[in-house]
């Protein structure tokens, strides 16, 4: 079972998790994205939901997450490096935090 976020970051949490499960075929729990976003490897049934939340969530959504302290700037920039090409805004951003 995945960890409950903490305090500060459910709010952020909450909002990544309602716009990644618009799109996505299978939905995700804030705990389930957390645990894959803060995975060394994503895994695979959750790959999905992990592109979508670098490619689609909000630069302010991501920022809360990091100061509400449920997951770091270099590990976000690690999985956009994965996950998104190097032009991408929100690569060059979590790049520019680390």
């Amino acid at each position: 079972m995945a960890a409950l976020p903490i305090p500060a970051a459910e709010r952020p949490l909450a909002l990544a998790v309602r716009h990644i499960n618009a799109s996505a075929r299978d939905p995700i729990d804030g705990p389930t994205l957390l645990a894959a976003l803060n995975a060394e490897r994503v895994p695979a049934p959750y790959a999905h939901h992990v592109r979508a939340f670098f490619d689609e969530a909000e630069i302010e959504t991501i920022g809360d997450l990091v100061r509400g302290g449920a997951v770091t700037y270099p590990t976000l920039a690690r999985g956009a490096r994965r996950c998104l090409p190097p032009g991408h805004e929100t690569r060059a951003w979590l790049d520019e935090r680390v």
